[in-house]
């Protein structure tokens, strides 16, 4: 473990103006007055003032309680809360302009807090009569509460009640400041805390200098493209839950409409966003307003949600014809195996017919091992296989991410790519697009083809497993036992079908990375990976993919089911342990 560094008082001075600088370099073309005007009055606040701001900035929520206040760095905060408010950085609560912000500056109180206050206030209206009312405020949960007190009372007399309860601030320049963040991190997920863990050393990041990170956003649409589409998929996470689903077609509808000439760096989170509203409304039954959502989009899985949706709404003979289509140009295995088991599945005189997947499960060999291990069926496979002297790891997609991180390190990291935009990533912004591949397919060729043989290989990952150690990335896990089954992995597969997996992978990584065997497997003799299915699981369509891929390039592979025997005493289903098939040997 990284051994954890101090940061110094103000360690988020230099955090935020470091962002700013940076921001004010990569993206200069596409600031706009607002956001100009915000920095040239920010440089000229004090620096404790500047800390202060950016205290507020940093923390959640744009309304502040002042009475209990304090930073240990700043010592004269009354004087620097003058200071921003003359510099119009935050301002008193105004009923005429925050009306909007209920329950924002409401969220600022406690419970108990409100629940006291605004209680007081309606008795103290109601002293007259012989009966006061008591509002059961205190009985209400924090959000009901918030929204009761909304209802009871104008947004002045609110006002006017949090003013007599404790002095309240709100924080300007949020959009500016939110907007800085975005540009900075590329979404508005990431913030100012990749900063600390990274110089507490809880986390190390690949270096690049920063001339060679270049701009998230080319143009001004860019960014707000992207800014739109995560508004869009926040205000669809809050109408799921509390809209009518028609409501919810209505509204994305409109949204589509609206939509004019989407920037390409916008478009994935769009899809992605038109396949939850899909999803959800064929979940509450409106085929045919889902299926008028999935035809916007043919990102994976659409075309089998239309498939399905299509079946629902008897519309068979359509739903076969996308089948076709799937199966002469699938995107990924799922689409493939889905298409041909639903084909022939209507196609078929018979009331039951197989999947490929059951299929090839219903051949594989089977073992009984003790119920011990039912709930840790490849741990008692393992064991298995360990009584007959054999070595068998819990690997699944591990190894092969690991194999797959270490080869191509120079590759995935490189910043000439036009992938890195911060120095925070742990990924390059395209790893999972489709165009990774393609901007780097030459590259990925000519470097497998650069080894000569097995062990000019193996030199080359421990170099790089012995220099990139602890630094964080998508794919290999830093733990020396992972090491030691990578390289016996590389050792024992056949080297021209490892170059196939591995140029295989790099084609789709998004489906790619998975759905590799659980196990791997081997003594003096052989070796092999072994997906393990106990009697309750079914083989996916991406390890089917895997297991048909391995057998065609020569890696020994293979599907092992599981039966469970009472005793703790495990036994083979034969006297002789399962041979891996003479086809799967390697050559």
């Amino acid at each position: 473990m990284a051994e954890q560094n101090d940061l110094p008082p103000k360690y988020y001075l230099e955090y935020f103006n470091y962002l700013l600088d940076f921001v004010q370099e990569k993206y200069r073309h596409i600031l706009n007055e607002n956001e100009w005007r915000f920095l040239r009055k920010y440089y000229c606040l004090s620096e404790d003032a500047q800390c202060l701001f950016i205290r507020f900035s940093n923390r959640k929520g744009l309304f502040f309680k002042l009475n209990k206040l304090a930073y240990a760095e700043l010592t004269d905060i009354p004087n620097l809360l003058n200071e921003l408010l003359e510099r119009e950085f935050i301002e008193p609560v105004q009923a005429e302009k925050h009306a909007t912000f209920g329950k924002e500056l409401l969220g600022v109180f406690s419970k108990d807090e409100l629940a006291t206050k605004f209680s007081a206030v309606i008795n103290a209206t109601t002293d007259k009569l012989s009966k006061p009312v008591k509002p059961a405020y205190k009985k209400l949960k924090k959000d009901e509460l918030v929204e009761a007190i909304l209802t009871d009372f104008s947004f002045e007399e609110i006002v006017e009640v949090i003013q007599d309860l404790e002095p309240v601030i709100k924080v300007c320049f949020e959009f500016e400041v939110t907007f800085m963040k975005f540009l900075f991190f590329g979404n508005r997920y990431l913030d100012m805390t990749e900063f600390v863990v990274r110089d507490l050393g809880l986390v190390q990041f690949e270096h690049h200098d920063d001339d060679k990170l270049v701009a998230r956003f080319n143009t001004r649409k860019d960014a707000e493209d992207k800014w739109l589409i995560t508004d869009q998929n926040d205000l669809f996470s809050q109408l799921k839950d509390n809209a009518p689903p028609l409501e919810v077609y209505d509204w994305f509808m409109n949204f589509a409409d609206s939509v004019d000439e989407l920037s390409e760096i916008a478009k994935p989170s769009y899809e992605r966003l038109i396949l939850k509203v899909g999803t959800f409304l064929e979940k509450n039954k409106l085929y045919d307003e889902a299926l008028n959502i999935f035809r916007l989009t043919e990102q994976v899985p659409s075309r089998e949600r239309q498939v399905r949706t299509l079946q629902k709404l008897g519309y068979i003979d359509e739903a076969l014809s996308l089948c076709q289509l799937m199966i002469e140009f699938p995107k990924n295995a799922d689409e493939k195996f889905f298409a041909i088991d639903f084909t022939t599945q209507v196609n078929s005189k018979k009331r039951v017919h197989k999947k490929s997947t059951t299929s090839w499960l219903h051949q594989s060999e089977s073992i009984t091992v003790s119920e011990d291990f039912r709930h840790q069926v490849e741990m008692g496979v393992a064991d298995y296989y360990q009584s007959y002297g054999k070595t068998a790891v819990f690997t699944e997609n591990h190894v092969w991410r690991a194999i797959f991180g270490l080869i191509f390190w120079d590759i995935v990291f490189d910043p000439s790519l036009v992938a890195f935009h911060h120095p925070f990533q742990r990924r390059p912004s395209d790893l999972y697009l489709p165009d990774f591949y393609e901007k780097r397919r030459d590259l990925i060729i000519s470097h497998l083809d650069s080894f000569e043989h097995v062990q000019a290989l193996l030199v080359y990952m421990g170099e790089r497993y012995e220099s990139k150690f602890g630094i964080a990335n998508p794919f290999v896990p830093w733990l020396e036992e992972m090491w030691l089954v990578v390289r016996k992995a590389v050792e024992v597969i056949n080297f021209e079908s490892l170059k196939k997996i591995l140029h295989e992978m790099s084609k789709n990584l998004v489906e790619n990375l998975r759905g590799f065997p659980d196990l791997f497997m081997w003594d003096e003799q052989e070796y092999c990976f072994v997906e393990v299915k106990s009697p309750t699981d079914n083989l996916s369509n991406q390890q089917l993919f895997w297991l048909q891929f391995f057998k065609e390039v020569g890696v020994n592979s293979k599907v092992l089911r599981v039966f469970w025997e009472p005793s703790s005493i495990m036994e083979a289903t034969s006297d002789v342990l399962p041979e891996t098939n003479a086809d799967e040997k390697d050559d």
